[in-house]
């Protein structure tokens, strides 16, 4: 059976410096799905490029496969750490592993925790005022995190 480990290894030939690997899943029917991400950007042109290497390494006649090269999806959570770096200055939606959900840009990313930046509307003096704050949140406390998509 192929394993995970020798997709993975044959992944990291390919990838060029701002591309990283999210997620490897292979099925019980050698059904397997390379989910990879671009710091500037994934193509399909890239996605063919990595698919047809991992292809060209692997043995058909010694065991067939299904091979699906391609990005983990704008509403997928966050897999990796690169996925929170590549997404600094974007709105994101956390849930904490104690259910709270908090939304905000994110402006910080570093080894034990981000940093989101939140705003709220609040009365001041009887006016009505916007407050940023910045909340520390450690990927211990991240149950999931995820792109808020905009169409503004």
């Amino acid at each position: 059976m192929i394993t995970k480990e020798t997709v993975d290894r044959l992944t990291e030939q390919v990838l060029s410096e701002t591309q990283f690997i999210v997620d490897t899943k292979i099925s019980n029917k050698n059904e397997i799905f390379v989910f990879i991400d671009d710091m500037n950007g994934l193509t399909i042109e890239e996605c063919k490029r990595i698919s047809r290497f991992i292809e060209s390494q692997l043995d058909r006649e010694n065991e067939d496969f299904l091979l699906e090269v391609s990005s983990p999806g704008l509403t997928n959570p966050f897999k990796v750490k690169k996925q929170y770096i590549k997404n600094i200055g974007k709105e994101i939606e956390i849930v904490l592993t104690d259910g709270e959900k908090i939304s905000g840009k994110l402006t910080d990313v570093n080894d034990s925790n981000i940093i989101v930046e939140t705003t709220e509307i609040k009365k001041i003096e009887n006016k009505k005022q916007e407050v940023k704050e910045q909340q520390k949140i450690d990927f211990t406390n991240i149950k999931t995190a995820k792109n808020i998509i905009s169409f503004k």
